[in-house]
């Protein structure tokens, strides 16, 4: 359960946990490109005849951590719209779930983007939850119902032969 704060992720996966009793990690975003960042160094590395290493960010390297053994990522926004789907945490998000196959769900206190937006930005679902509350509480389970349905989280105790 990917939020934007620890206090924000640690309540939704709260409620998620009564709707679908599997396990449920809360995390927080990463900061969106506006967020400050360290000045960088300048090194001419093909001058000086070295190779170069390819930055990792530390944000990808978390939500690799993170979304590794996933079945779903589901991701927290107050408003899912045209900068947001394709500016800060959630493009990261929906690629790094991408190379394995893994659904992005965006549950919003609202959205502004059609499905066929959302769709092509490499998201499964979009649901409306509204602002804190019971009924954005209501929403969340209904949304944890429908992608963590209790049947699947069932296993079986012993195995029954023919």
């Amino acid at each position: 359960m990917l939020a934007s704060t620890a206090a924000e992720a640690e309540a939704l996966a709260s409620v998620w946990r009564t709707a679908a009793a599997g396990s449920v990690d809360p995390a927080v975003l990463p900061p969106g490109p506006a967020a400050p960042t360290t000045p960088g160094v300048f090194v001419p590395l093909a001058a000086l005849g070295l190779t170069t290493a390819h930055a990792t960010d530390p944000a990808e390297v978390r939500l690799r951590e993170l979304t590794g053994l996933a079945d779903v990522v589901v991701v927290h926004l107050a408003a899912l719209d045209g900068a947001g789907l394709h500016e800060g945490a959630l493009p990261l998000v929906t690629r790094v779930a991408a190379e394995r196959a893994t659904p992005v769900v965006v549950m919003a206190e609202r959205s502004e983007v059609s499905r066929r937006e959302w769709s092509a930005g490499g998201v499964s679902g979009v649901h409306e939850v509204g602002p804190a509350g019971a009924a954005r509480d209501e929403a969340v389970r209904r949304v944890a119902r429908t992608w963590a349905p209790r049947w699947s989280q069932t296993v079986p105790t012993e195995r029954r032969d023919a």
